[in-house]
């Protein structure tokens, strides 16, 4: 009797056993993820991957890169994804033509596009009358380069699209533009032949301009339905931050792994951006996306009257941020 008690406790033990651990895999979220750019702007989810972070969250996440912000966010509308790191002038459009991809968490909360001149270009105002290569019409280094006109005072200068930054910097350094906007690691090799970091991410941050320049997007109807796993989302990416200022080398090292470059300059100088612009709590300012609507209006990239029919909060949302901030995980987590 004592041994048939002893095998029925084992096998209810065993059954138990079994239930948990497939409940845990069920409860495991499988996330499709697109992310952009492929520069240390992306270094959070990377992180976030390479350290674990997902998976101790319990989400499965599949990492891949997409280019531009407006296709990651077609493709999150047809459905091929619910999150995606982005932010800027994709997420407001797409509010405006009624999409619900919207901002769940900000990373970098500064303009972090720096702009380069030739050599014989000193000062900002000098731009005056000349032309400057920005990535593409809307982007955030369009964004960025008006920012730097309005704080001058410049006007006249006409702003080309190159297609991209290394097309930008290929312009800058033929002489077609006076001035470019370059992040790393284009921006490394303008320096080395001579041209002039006219302004930099340091300045910007002086400026204190509002800004959402990347962070962790979803679609709403998604999350709406799902909001524990948005949740572990954002948390996941600010333990990836955290590991990025906590350890250098697996910093540099998931850089080389997922940008292709193992030059020590570039990496050394893509980590210093990282550590310089991401932010440590993910609230997003009202005022950073009342700014960049007013910026595509005046662009005429959206609708001035369909942009009026909108309150600033239908292109985001903090609840989680400021539930992770209420649970103490920030505070802790720094």
């Amino acid at each position: 009797m004592i041994v048939r008690a002893v095998s029925i406790i084992v096998l209810v033990l065993i059954a138990g056993f079994l239930n948990l651990g497939a409940s845990s895999a069920a409860t495991v979220a499988k996330i499709k993820f697109p992310y952009s750019p492929m520069s240390w702007n992306s270094l959070p989810w990377w992180m976030a991957k390479e350290a674990g972070h997902f998976e101790k969250n319990g989400l499965s996440v599949d990492l891949f890169y997409e280019g531009a912000s407006s296709v990651i966010v077609q493709a999150m509308l047809a459905g091929e994804a619910n999150f995606a790191g982005l932010a800027g002038p994709a997420v407001v459009s797409n509010v405006i033509s009624g999409g619900d991809v919207i901002q769940i968490a900000a990373v970098v909360k500064t303009f972090t596009v720096p702009m380069f001149s030739a050599p014989h270009i000193k000062e900002v105002a000098q731009l005056k009358g000349q032309k400057v290569a920005v990535s593409r019409f809307g982007s955030i280094s369009h964004i960025a380069a008006q920012n730097i006109f309005q704080k001058a005072g410049v006007t006249g200068a006409t702003v080309l699209q190159s297609g991209g930054t290394p097309e930008s910097a290929a312009m800058l350094m033929s002489g077609a533009v006076a001035a470019a906007m370059v992040p790393p690691p284009q921006s490394i090799m303008l320096k080395e032949n001579g041209f002039r970091e006219l302004v930099s991410v340091k300045q910007f941050r002086q400026w204190n301009i509002p800004v959402v320049e990347n962070g962790v997007a979803a679609r709403r109807s998604f999350i709406d339905k799902n909001p524990d796993v948005a949740k572990r989302m954002v948390r996941a990416a600010f333990e990836g931050i955290k590991t990025i200022y906590d350890n250098k080398g697996l910093a540099k090292k998931t850089l080389a792994k997922y940008t292709k470059v193992n030059d020590e300059k570039i990496l050394e100088e893509s980590y210093r951006f990282s550590v310089e612009a991401l932010s440590k709590e993910g609230s997003m300012p009202q005022e950073a996306f009342a700014a960049l609507v007013e910026q595509l209006v005046s662009q005429k990239s959206i609708d001035e009257a369909a942009s009026k029919k909108l309150p600033l909060t239908a292109y985001f949302d903090n609840r989680f941020v400021n539930e992770l901030e209420k649970e103490g995980f920030f505070k802790k987590l720094w």
